[in-house]
């Protein structure tokens, strides 16, 4: 009975500050318009803010709720549990059976999906550093494929119809993707559902191309390039929409894309504002770990004191 009525305090603090960390996510994301950073550094970003929810909720869970009742809740008083805390731990497990669900069909559709497009595929030797497969006719013009094991699948059509510069710059950015790891991060979104984050998650899409491309183009030749590139292989048509752990290259804003392509300035590049995450957090992090060993005790108190409250 002990060690239900900690799973169930456990799953009832977990289900409550995830819905209300992506509440607050979902309403406080688009402040984020307003900062002039680079692609790459606003997908970080916007990564960031999406998986945060999770993350945040089963770190705070494991190090405080659990901790706090196994150590201060007494094990002699068989107290019993409400209907709202086994109701709530029961939306937590559906909620976790639902991200799960959600990941394996979007596996298993990708995989049968990419499997009819590889029938009859063959290797192209075009110089790129992934394994690249030519693909029929009917599939898409180029896309990243697969979490673990990336493969750039290259349509017939966009042979014939990109030049070989144009073809060269194209997979550079698709292979700016499968550094980035895009498609497990497609992935990972698919594991933490929660309504009012599709914008959210566009965003993040739109803002991960535009990190593509910059790591693709490197001077004025190669951004003409890559514009050309989108310009052709956005007027052919799509014969299925692409699975989600997949990258198309014809994907976000392509006019925006396009536009911003030709505009493309090397010293306006360099003077754009490039927000390092991972850096900046640094300080603050180490400073929240230095508060939480010196306070760990009072903060474990405190928080068995509020799972009390929310059980009774």
């Amino acid at each position: 009975m002990f060690a239900l009525r900690g799973i169930a305090v456990s799953l009832t603090f977990f289900v409550l500050l995830y819905c209300l960390l992506s509440a607050l996510v979902a309403v406080a994301w688009r402040s984020l318009k307003l900062l002039h950073a680079t692609g790459q550094s606003l997908a970080g970003l916007l990564f960031t803010l999406r998986v945060l929810p999770l993350a945040a909720s089963v770190v705070i869970t494991f190090a405080f709720v659990v901790p706090s009742f196994q150590l201060l809740e007494p094990r002699s008083i068989d107290e019993g549990m409400g209907a709202m805390p086994l109701a709530l731990g029961v939306c937590a497990l559906l909620l976790i059976a639902c991200g799960c669900f959600r990941v394996i069909a979007a596996q298993t559709r990708t995989s049968r999906v990419v499997a009819r497009w590889l029938e009859g595929a063959h290797p192209l030797d075009a110089g790129a550093q992934t394994v690249t497969f030519r693909s029929r006719r009917e599939a898409p013009p180029l896309t990243l494929v697969g979490v673990r094991k990336a493969r750039v699948l290259v349509s017939e059509s966009t042979v014939a119809l990109l030049s070989h510069d144009e073809l060269h710059i194209a997979l550079k950015h698709e292979l700016a993707h499968m550094r980035s790891r895009d498609n497990l991060k497609k992935l990972i979104f698919r594991f933490c559902p929660f309504p009012g984050m599709a914008k959210l998650e566009s965003a993040w899409s739109q803002a991960a191309e535009l990190a593509a491309d910059d790591a693709a183009v490197s001077n004025l030749d190669d951004a003409i390039d890559l514009a050309a590139a989108l310009v052709k292989l956005s007027r052919l048509v799509p014969v299925e929409a692409a699975p989600v752990c997949t990258v198309g290259f014809v994907t976000g804003s392509i006019s925006a894309r396009v536009a911003r392509l030709l505009a493309w300035d090397e010293a306006g590049k360099a003077q754009q504002t490039r927000i390092r995450p991972w850096w900046y957090a640094v300080p603050p992090v180490l400073a929240a770990l230095a508060c939480v060993f010196a306070t760990y005790g009072p903060a474990l108190a405190l928080t068995h004191e509020v799972t009390e409250w929310l059980v009774r």
